[in-house]
């Protein structure tokens, strides 16, 4: 027993602490009335939105592939929507590759979507099982590299995508300061889908939250851990 108190940290037991009451605190919210919601995507990956609102030819960004993009691939074989993967971290877009075949529908691009282009501090994780870096601080690690960063805007002009009718973040705590730089109705946004991380308080997190409802993005579905999908009030 003593050596498993021994690793029990003042530090790790407060950020332990901290994450459950965020998960916990964050999804207690009214959402918006909209159509029977459907998982797509994996367990692990997977997302909860309205169905029968993605149409096809929709351009999807799916930023923050990971390990998985089962949620990705769903999109094209059911939607038949144009899917961009996007990760900074070059294992994990091998593995986009890999996982989505030759689909011309898709396409895995390595990059961290930020607020400059140029390269970006990334904290890795402290899972020796995962791949995973944040911008924000989110690991218990003090391991950092820098990876390309890029803007929405910059990688869309480069992929010659006039739209991103489906956006997905999920960038490890980046998503507070990132959000506040996007006007998602100038990207054309309709369907928006962000996990929200104990990065940020309960009380930004709201925030955050509040700041797309006056945009026009109402919360329809919320899937562990704080996977928050919305969708632009025009689509309800």
């Amino acid at each position: 027993m003593a050596p498993r108190l021994a690793k029990l940290r003042p530090a790790k037991v407060r950020n332990a602490l901290r994450r459950r009451w965020f998960e916990a605190r964050v999804p207690r919210m009214r959402y918006a009335q909209a159509p029977a919601l459907i998982s797509l995507g994996s367990d692990y990956g997977g997302w909860l939105l309205p169905d029968g609102l993605i149409q096809p030819g929709w351009v999807c960004y799916c930023v923050g592939a990971g390990g998985d993009v089962s949620f990705d691939i769903e999109l094209m074989d059911r939607y038949d929507a144009l899917v961009r993967s996007i990760d900074p971290v070059e294992e994990y877009i091998e593995r986009a590759i890999e996982d989505a075949g030759a689909d011309p529908r898709f396409s895995a691009h390595r990059a961290a979507i930020a607020t400059a282009d140029g390269p970006i501090r990334m904290q890795v994780t402290h899972d020796s099982a995962s791949r995973s870096v944040s911008p924000a601080g989110l690991y218990e690690s003090e391991d950092f590299i820098e990876l390309p960063g890029r803007t929405l805007p910059s990688l869309m002009a480069e992929l010659g995508d006039q739209r991103i009718d489906l956006l997905k973040l999920d960038i490890e705590g980046g998503e507070y300061e990132l959000l506040r730089t996007f006007d998602l109705n100038a990207l054309g946004v309709k369907l928006f889908a962000v996990q929200l991380h104990h990065t940020g308080s309960v009380r930004e997190a709201r925030s955050l939250i509040a700041e797309l409802g006056r945009a026009g993005f109402l919360p329809v579905a919320c899937r562990p851990a704080v996977k928050i999908a919305f969708a632009h009030r025009d689509l309800l």
